[in-house]
């Protein structure tokens, strides 16, 4: 069996949620590519599943080690932190992300989230009012934000696990769509 077909199948138990195996794919393709920071990456969200949140806070730190100037591995190591009670740790995540790419909406969002979580009510507001502004290259990038939270043709199968939510969150683009709508709604789901 070859990396690429230890990588594809750990990837495929990830989508069948069978994070016990995707686990140990994970673990032997790393044995083989000690230095792949997307393998780490992967390897930690799936520790996050198995909810071994420190074992996967480990991940994301070796990722980021290995990758330091990737936006989208300190925003998933801040939403690690923000679980793991780390608020204020999470939101110096949040600014490096920001800092990376200063167009990530979400980062902004979640930032002003836990911001608002510790009363910082005024820094919250104006981290909010950056997600907002950034609501047009969302747009540009065919995310759309309307504060109607109408569900677009067809609808979508909506998940019923927490795990499968959180992972199509990160992984389907129609999944992270309607999370941004949910977020941009006040956090209410509006039934069709």
């Amino acid at each position: 069996m070859t990396i690429e077909d230890i990588i594809t199948q750990a990837k495929e138990r990830n989508a069948e949620e069978d994070y016990e195996e995707a686990f140990q794919l994970y673990s032997k393709a790393i044995d083989v590519l000690p230095n792949d920071p997307d393998l780490y990456s992967a390897r930690g969200v799936v520790l996050f599943h198995l909810d071994k949140k420190e074992d996967s806070l480990i991940d994301m730190n070796k990722a980021l080690d290995l990758e330091p100037n990737y936006s989208y591995r300190y925003s998933s190591r801040a939403y690690i932190k923000a679980s793991l009670g780390m608020t204020e740790d999470a939101i110096l995540d949040y600014k490096k992300c920001t800092e990376l790419d200063p167009e990530d909406a979400i980062a902004w969002n979640n930032m002003g989230l836990l911001e608002d979580q510790l009363g910082w009510n005024k820094k919250a507001g104006k981290t909010f009012k950056k997600a907002d502004s950034l609501e047009k290259v969302l747009k540009d990038k065919d995310i759309t934000l309307d504060k109607k939270s109408e569900l677009p043709e067809p609808k979508p199968e909506i998940p019923t696990s927490k795990n499968r939510i959180i992972k199509e969150v990160f992984t389907k683009k129609e999944t992270f769509k309607e999370f941004v709508k949910f977020v941009r709604s006040g956090f209410k789901i509006k039934n069709n």
